[in-house]
C-alpha cells in the first residue's frame, strides 16, 4: 500500500509540474482591413479601418499595434523593420499614425484601429511602404503570440513609376544522381515601385543548343518592394540526361509578360543524371504480399504476406540529401536515398528492400561495390543501421531484409550493424532466448515473499 500511495503522490508531482511548463493559452487575432492598397497626393491624407477579434471560445487577450518599415526576406516573405533599421527612401512608416496602440479584449470581442496616412508635400515619385503589425503582447508563460502583418503599400498619385529589375546572381546546386536540380535566381527591385504576380522561366539547353526543357515558377503571391532581394528557386522535373555541360536562360516576368531582366549560366553533369525516384505507393493487407516498386524499376520493397496487421498505405518518395544525417564515423554517405512512409511501427514480418546503385555510389565507394550497403535511419536511437546487404554488380543491385521502414540511404561501409534480433541473434532465436528469460523471471518470483 506504501507504494502505491508513493506512485500516486509522484504522479501528482509530475502531472502539477506539466501543467506549470506548459506555456499558456494563446488566442488567434483575426484581422479585417488587413492590406491597404490605395493612391495618395503628395501632402493628401488617407485613414485605413481596421478591425481586429478574437474568437467566443479564446482567452481574453492584451493586443498591442505598432508601426514598422516594410521588409522582405529572400524567399519573399515580408519582415516588419524597426525604426532603428528602416533607412528605406521608400519607407512610408513614419507617414502613419494610429488611433491605439494597446487595447484588451474578451472572448468574442471587437476592437476598431484606424491608421491614418498623411503623405508629406515633398515626397518623390513611385511608392512608399510600411508594416502595421498587430500581435497579442506576450505573457509570462506564453511560448509564442498571435500576429497579424497588415501591408501597407501607397502609390504616390501623380508622379511616374519607376518599375525596373536586376537579376543579381543564377546559380545551380549541385548535380547529383538521383537528388533534384535546383535553380536560383536573384532579382533585386531596382526601381521605385512594387509589382506583383512575377514569374520566374528558365529554358535549359545542351551544348549543341537543342533545348532539353522549359520551366517556370507559379505567379509570386507577394508584392516585390523596391531595393528589396529576392530569391525564386525551381526544380527543373529533368530526366535521364547524358554527361555534358548545359545552358541555363532565366527570366523574371511582370504579370504583363514584359521581361524585368534576363541572365544566363552554364553547369556541368559529369556522369549521366538520373532523376530521383517518383513517388508511388501501395495499399498492403495482412493477408497479402505485396511489392512496391518505382516507375523507373530503380527501387523495390517486398512485403509478405503477415507483415502487417491490418491495412496500410506504404509510399515511397524521394528524399533530400542534404537532410540527411551525417553519416558513422567509419562510414560514408553514397548519392542514393529515399523514403518509405505509411507505416506507425515495425513490421510483424521482414520486408526485402532493393536498390540499384548509381554510378556516383559507385565513386563514393572508390569503385569498390562490395563497400555498398543499405542502411536505414533509427529515429528512436538516433542512429543509422547499417545492414547486410547482397551486392550483384551486374544489374546493379543491392538487396537487405528488415522490418524497419523509414529514412533510407546508400552507405559506404565496411560493416554492418543492423543483424536483427538481440545480441546479433536471428529472429526466431531471439523469440525461444525471451520466452525463456520470461520463464525463469516467472518461475525465480514464485518463491517470494508480497510485501
Amino acid at each position: 500500500m506504501r507504494n502505491f500511495r508513493s506512485e500516486s503522490r509522484m504522479i501528482g508531482i509530475i502531472a502539477l509540474c506539466l501543467l506549470l511548463v506548459l506555456p499558456a493559452a494563446v488566442s488567434a487575432i483575426g484581422v479585417t482591413g488587413s492590406k491597404y492598397v490605395g493612391s495618395i497626393q503628395p501632402g493628401g491624407t488617407d485613414i485605413h479601418n481596421m478591425t481586429v477579434t478574437i474568437g467566443a471560445n479564446d482567452n481574453p487577450t492584451d493586443v498591442l499595434v505598432e508601426v514598422y518599415g516594410f521588409g522582405q526576406n529572400i524567399g519573399q516573405g515580408y519582415a516588419a523593420v524597426t525604426q532603428a533599421n528602416d533607412v528605406s527612401p521608400y519607407s512610408a512608416r513614419s507617414f502613419i499614425t494610429l488611433s491605439t496602440s494597446s487595447f484588451h479584449l474578451e472572448p468574442g470581442a471587437a476592437q476598431n484601429v484606424d491608421a491614418t496616412i498623411s503623405v508629406p508635400a515633398n515626397t518623390g515619385p513611385g511608392g512608399r511602404y510600411a508594416l502595421i503589425y498587430i500581435h497579442a503582447k506576450p505573457s509570462k508563460g506564453a511560448s509564442f503570440t498571435t500576429a497579424v502583418l497588415v501591408p501597407v503599400l501607397i502609390t504616390i498619385a501623380g508622379t511616374p513609376p519607376t518599375v525596373t529589375g536586376s537579376i543579381t546572381n543564377l546559380s545551380v546546386g549541385e548535380v547529383t544522381v538521383g537528388q533534384p536540380i535546383t535553380v536560383t535566381t536573384t532579382l533585386k527591385n531596382t526601381g521605385n515601385y512594387h509589382y506583383y504576380n512575377t514569374v520566374n522561366t528558365i529554358a535549359i539547353s545542351d551544348a549543341t543548343g537543342n533545348l532539353v526543357g522549359n520551366f517556370s515558377t507559379r505567379p509570386a503571391i507577394y508584392a516585390i518592394i523596391p531595393g528589396n532581394t529576392v530569391h525564386y528557386t525551381i526544380t527543373p522535373e529533368l530526366q535521364n540526361i547524358p554527361a555534358g555541360t548545359y545552358t541555363v536562360d532565366s527570366k523574371v516576368l511582370l504579370e504583363s509578360g514584359t521581361a524585368l531582366d534576363e541572365k544566363t549560366t552554364t553547369f556541368s553533369v559529369k556522369t549521366n543524371y538520373i532523376a530521383p525516384v517518383t513517388e508511388s505507393n501501395i495499399t498492403l493487407t495482412p493477408g497479402s504480399a505485396g511489392t512496391l516498386t518505382s516507375p523507373d524499376g530503380r527501387f523495390s520493397v517486398s512485403f509478405p504476406s503477415g507483415a502487417v496487421l491490418g491495412d496500410a498505405v506504404v509510399t515511397l518518395k524521394p528524399y533530400a540529401k542534404d537532410k540527411l544525417q551525417a553519416a558513422p564515423a567509419d562510414a560514408k554517405l553514397g548519392t542514393t536515398c529515399f523514403e518509405i512512409t505509411g507505416l506507425s511501427g515495425l513490421l510483424s514480418k521482414d520486408a526485402t528492400v532493393q536498390v540499384t546503385y548509381s554510378a556516383d555510389d559507385l565513386a563514393a565507394a572508390g569503385g569498390d561495390a562490395s563497400q555498398l550497403k543499405l542502411s536505414y535511419y533509427d529515429a528512436a536511437k538516433n542512429a543509422w543501421v547499417i545492414l547486410p546487404t547482397q551486392v550483384d554488380t551486374g544489374s546493379r543491385k543491392l538487396t537487405a531484409t528488415t522490418n524497419h521502414m523509414g529514412v533510407w540511404a546508400v552507405m559506404v561501409s565496411s560493416s554492418t550493424s543492423g543483424k536483427g534480433g538481440i545480441l546479433g541473434l536471428p529472429l526466431p532465436l531471439t523469440v525461444i532466448l525471451a520466452s525463456l528469460i520470461i520463464a525463469v523471471f516467472i518461475t525465480g518470483n514464485r518463491g517470494g515473499k508480497r510485501k
